[in-house]
């Protein structure tokens, strides 16, 4: 597996550039969110609709929470880009021997309260209008293997045009309450009656 490289630059060029990119594409950007930040380290897990995905969360990160940004990443994909791994990129190769040693990693870097994962647990990029979510298996076993307990908080990326040229770019968060560690498929229910809620309430607030 391919493990992240934090470079200073890079760690400030790519939250620059998230900025400038999303104020330059997008007519607004508002993040809907009442998670309470206890301090821990943050596993996030979204919807992958898009090339943007990462980049939306590197400001959420920025405006909200300023931990230590990581994103998992499929190898072939990183190989091809491999200047993200500076900033934070580590990679999973589904089906290898090395998919363990990934699910470890990020399991170690959510024991360190400065870090924050990303990861789209549907495994690959789907359409914007996908509804329901079946995940990959491998959260539970990052957080079986993290020695803290981190927060995870769901977020729903949505985008809508209206009635501008622009797209408007709404972030929905919420932080899952458990006591024990949740099994994949309960996480999957738990996203999916989220994610729900999320669109209902884009819906209703416009």
């Amino acid at each position: 597996m391919i493990k992240a490289r934090h470079k200073p630059f890079f760690d400030w060029f790519f939250k620059w550039y998230s900025r400038v990119m999303l104020h330059f594409h997008f007519r607004e950007m508002e993040i809907h969110s009442d998670v309470e930040d206890d301090g821990n380290a943050i596993l996030v897990i979204g919807n992958h609709f898009s090339w943007w995905d990462g980049f939306i969360m590197v400001e959420v990160n920025n405006r909200l929470w300023q931990r230590c940004f990581n994103v998992m990443m499929l190898e072939d994909q990183l190989q091809n880009r491999m200047f993200l791994n500076k900033a934070g990129a580590f990679s999973i190769k589904k089906g290898d021997r090395s998919l363990v040693e990934s699910l470890s990693y990020a399991g170690e870097l959510l024991s360190d309260s400065r870090n924050l994962v990303l990861m789209f647990p549907q495994g690959e990029i789907q359409t914007k209008y996908t509804r329901r979510f079946e995940f990959e298996k491998g959260v539970e076993t990052i957080l079986k293997k993290s020695q803290g307990k981190p927060q995870v908080v769901f977020s729903a990326a949505l985008i809508d045009y209206f009635s501008w040229k622009q797209p408007r770019l709404d972030v929905y968060l919420q932080k899952l309450s458990y006591e024990a560690i949740p099994s994949t498929p309960e996480l999957q229910d738990a996203y999916n009656i989220f994610f729900a809620e999320a669109v209902q309430k884009n819906n209703v607030d416009r």
